[in-house]
């Protein structure tokens, strides 16, 4: 009869311990979405996540971790009892570049139960820009070499509802740009930007394409261009007989 109590016991003991455990939600659920939008000045898009102990023990935060491209404060309160609440600041940042759908994560580990202690937040955005780089804001030079000429592109698109006007496109570093005097572009109208580079040394080539436009908002622009140059190959020995 006692070791029967005793299992019977240790059953409910278990099953308590199973139930009262912490667990946690976020508000909104774990993508953060801010859509269509376009980036302020200071290029970086910023939220509050809003974080809550729903389960019936002590939630405490072990770590928070953000992905490449974002950042983010610690919570308001690192431990929660059941049912709190705390809030999280977050900032996407956004190179002057960028544009289109981006995607970033951030890592929360919890002490809740193995199956619950990892979340991973998402957030993500469709940014809209009335001048824009497709199919990304830079030029890669492929496959370069000493004193051979290597070619990249970039498509400059005018997304908004006016003409825009280039008005200069310039190079560093050795980058050739293939564009000459002024050039207007109707909206959704594109200009591709080729640039050249003949590197003169091995290792990583890097340089830069300005480009001037008459539009408030990026009235001057910078494309990072970057290539890599490897040693050339050894040449063959050539035993005499």
């Amino acid at each position: 009869m006692k070791s029967m109590l005793t299992v019977v016991a240790l059953f409910i003991a278990g099953a308590i311990a199973a139930v009262a455990q912490p667990k946690l939600e976020v508000e909104g659920g774990t993508t953060y979405n801010w859509g269509k939008v376009k980036v302020p000045k200071e290029n970086a898009l910023e939220a509050t996540i809003k974080m809550k102990n729903v389960g019936t023990e002590r939630l405490v935060f072990k770590e928070i971790v953000p992905g490449c491209g974002c950042t983010k404060t610690d919570p308001d309160k690192m431990e929660l009892n059941p049912g709190e609440t705390t809030t999280m600041k977050v900032k996407l940042n956004v190179s002057p570049q960028q544009s289109g759908k981006l995607s970033k994560s951030i890592r929360v580990r919890t002490n809740a139960t193995d199956a619950d202690s990892l979340r991973i937040l998402m957030l993500e955005a469709d940014v809209q820009r009335d001048v824009a780089l497709i199919p990304s804001g830079y030029i890669s030079f492929p496959k370069m070499a000493i004193g051979t000429e290597a070619t990249g592109s970039v498509d400059l698109v005018n997304n908004g509802t006016t003409p825009l006007t280039v008005t200069d496109v310039s190079g560093t570093n050795g980058v050739l740009v293939e564009l000459k005097g002024n050039r207007t572009l109707a909206p959704q109208e594109k200009l591709t930007i080729i640039a050249h580079a003949t590197p003169k040394t091995t290792g990583y080539f890097n340089g830069v394409v300005n480009i001037k436009t008459n539009h408030p908002d990026h009235a001057e622009m910078s494309i990072p261009t970057y290539g890599s140059v490897p040693q050339a190959a050894a040449a063959a020995t050539v035993v005499p007989k």
